[in-house]
C-alpha cells in the first residue's frame, strides 16, 4: 500500500525528527505490483518511467547555479539513451530557491511517488532532509559539503561530494604546495593574508585551523559583513603587509567590486589564491584578463580537467556545450556527477526492483567506483554514508579568461606560472 507524506512546513523540520508527520510510506511496492499486470510477467521496457528527483534553485539569486545543474543532469540523462537496463528514466525537476520551499518540493515530489532524489545547487536543505529521508525511506544523494551534515546514522541518506572539511585542506595544502614549489618557502615561512565574508565564516575557520596544521603564519585574518561598500581600508591593510599569498573567500556580491576596487587602486597581491566560490566560475573571469590573469584557485574538478583523468569528461563537456550554448560550470558537472551514480546504482538492480528502496540503499552502501572512472573524477565509497573519494580538488590558473587546471599532475592541463608575469 502507497503512503502519502503529510508534514506541517515548518522550522521544526530542521530537527533529527519531524513532529506531527504520520509514520511515512517508504514502504515499497512489491515485484508483483510492478512487474505483472493480469498475470503475465512485464518487460522493463513496457514498465512505467521511473522517475528521479532534483530540487535546485532555478529562480532567486542562485539560478545561474541551479540552472547549471538541471542542465548538467538533463546531459546524463540523454547520454544514456534515457534508459538503464531497458527501462525508461526521467528526471523531475522542481524549483527550491530557499529552504522552506525546498522541503515543500521535496514532500510533494514524494508523495508524487518519487524515490530516488539527488540534491541542487547550494543543497540548502539536505541537513533537513537527512532525518526525513530515513523517515519516509526515499534515498538521497547529497552534495552537500556542510561539516555537520550526517546527524548519526542513515540508511537512505548519503553524501556523494566533497566535505568542507576536504576542501579546507586542500586549500592549505595547495597554498603550502604554491610556497614551497614557486617562492622556495616551506611551512613556517609562508605568510598568508586571508580577507573573507562572514557569511562564510565556516569555511574560513575551517582554513584557519588547516593553515595552523600546515604551520603557516596568518598575518592577517579579516572579515566583514555581506553589506560593506567601502573596501579600500581592508586593501590599504594588505598594501601595507608583507605577505606571500592571498587567501580571498568571498562571494560574486563583494569578490567582483573587491577585486574592481584593488584594480582601481593599482595594487596587486604577490599571489592570489582564491578559495572557489566565486574564483572558479565565469563570472570572476568575465571581470577581463587584466584583473583575472594570473590569478589561482582551488575548486572542485571541472568541466576542463585532462580527458585521460576522468572517462567521459569530453564527452559530458562536448554534449553540454551543444545544448547550453555555454561552456560549463563546474555546478553543471556536480549536477552531472549525481545522476551518473544514481544510473550506476539502477544498473545493479534489476528494473522491477527500483521500487523497493531498501534494496536502492544496500546497493548505494556498496558501491566502489574508483578514482577516474567518472566524468567527474571522484570515485564513490562510503564510509558512515560519507564518500571518502571526493576529497581531491583542483588547483586552477586565469590566462585570457580561461579557467585553466594545474594541479594535480593527472588531472592538469597547464602548467602553474608563480609569480605572474606578463
Amino acid at each position: 500500500m502507497k503512503k502519502k507524506l503529510s508534514c506541517a512546513l515548518t522550522i521544526l523540520l530542521l530537527a533529527t525528527t519531524i513532529a506531527g508527520c504520520k509514520s511515512p510510506g517508504g514502504e515499497a511496492r512489491s515485484n508483483a505490483d510492478t512487474a505483472n499486470l493480469g498475470g503475465g510477467a512485464v518487460e522493463a521496457g513496457e514498465m512505467e518511467p521511473y522517475r528521479i528527483g532534483m530540487i535546485t534553485q532555478l529562480t532567486g539569486a542562485n539560478s545561474y547555479g541551479g540552472n547549471e545543474y538541471k542542465m548538467g543532469a538533463e546531459v546524463a540523462l540523454e547520454l544514456i539513451g534515457g534508459q538503464v537496463n531497458g527501462r525508461r528514466i526521467e528526471m523531475v525537476f522542481a524549483d527550491g530557491p530557499s529552504q522552506e520551499a525546498t522541503i515543500a518540493e521535496y514532500e510533494r515530489l514524494y508523495n508524487d511517488d518519487i524515490r530516488l532524489f539527488v540534491s541542487g545547487y547550494g543543497c540548502i536543505a539536505d541537513r533537513a532532509i537527512m532525518p526525513m529521508s530515513d523517515q519516509m525511506e526515499a534515498v538521497y544523494l547529497s552534495a552537500a559539503w556542510d561539516a555537520d551534515l550526517l546527524q548519526g546514522t542513515s540508511d537512505y541518506f548519503f553524501r556523494v561530494g566533497a566535505n568542507i572539511t576536504d576542501f579546507a585542506k586542500n586549500v592549505a595544502s595547495l597554498s603550502s604546495s604554491i610556497g614551497e614549489q614557486y617562492l622556495n618557502k616551506k611551512g613556517s615561512d609562508l605568510r598568508v593574508a586571508v580577507v573573507y565574508n562572514t557569511r562564510l565564516e565556516h569555511l574560513n575557520t575551517v582554513v584557519k585551523e588547516e593553515f595552523d596544521k600546515e604551520g603557516i603564519q596568518i598575518v592577517l585574518d579579516e572579515g566583514y559583513p555581506g553589506d560593506i561598500k567601502d573596501f579600500v581600508p581592508i586593501i590599504t591593510k594588505l598594501k601595507d603587509l608583507e605577505y606571500d599569498i592571498f587567501i580571498p573567500i568571498q562571494g560574486a556580491a563583494d569578490g567582483i567590486p573587491f577585486q574592481q576596487k584593488m584594480f582601481e587602486m593599482g595594487y596587486c597581491p604577490p599571489v592570489t589564491f582564491g578559495a572557489g566560490i566565486l574564483y572558479d566560475t565565469p563570472v570572476f573571469g568575465d571581470l577581463g584578463s587584466e584583473i583575472t590573469d594570473g590569478v589561482l584557485t582551488t575548486s572542485y574538478p571541472t568541466a576542463y580537467i585532462a580527458e585521460d583523468g576522468a572517462k567521459g569528461i569530453r564527452e559530458f563537456r562536448e554534449a553540454f556545450e551543444k545544448k547550453a550554448g555555454h561552456k560549463p560550470l563546474t555546478h553543471a558537472l556536480q549536477g552531472y556527477g549525481l545522476v551518473q551514480i544514481a544510473t550506476k546504482i539502477l544498473e545493479q538492480v534489476p528494473p522491477e526492483q527500483w521500487e523497493d528502496t531498501a534494496k536502492l540503499a544496500e546497493t548505494t552502501k556498496a558501491l566502489n567506483i574508483p578514482e577516474g572512472e567518472l566524468a567527474w573524477y571522484w570515485g564513490v565509497k562510503f564510509e558512515d554514508n560519507s564518500n571518502v573519494l571526493a576529497t581531491q580538488m583542483v588547483a586552477n590558473q586565469w590566462v585570457d579568461s580561461d579557467c585553466l587546471p594545474v594541479y594535480p599532475d593527472n588531472l592538469k592541463t597547464s602548467d602553474a606560472k608563480v609569480p605572474w608575469s606578463e
